[in-house]
């Protein structure tokens, strides 16, 4: 539960620094930034959950099929 909190936190973090960079003003629901924003958000926050549960950012090895 600990890591999927932190994984939270840093996907908020990297999000919250993606609105500060980026020369946006306006997140109204439908728009080009809020799509990028919501976008960026959840992709952090699964990277940062497999990395931290599987230890890598993408485990190839859940992709692989049984081989039969």
């Amino acid at each position: 539960m600990g890591k999927i909190l932190v994984a939270l936190a840093g996907a908020i973090l990297l999000t919250g620094l993606l609105r500060m960079i980026l020369p946006y003003t306006v997140y109204p629901a439908g728009s080009p930034e809020r799509i990028l924003s919501v976008t960026v958000f959840y992709t952090t926050w699964m990277l940062l959950i497999f990395k931290f549960v599987f230890g890598q950012f993408i485990p190839l090895a859940l992709f692989k099929g049984s081989g039969t």
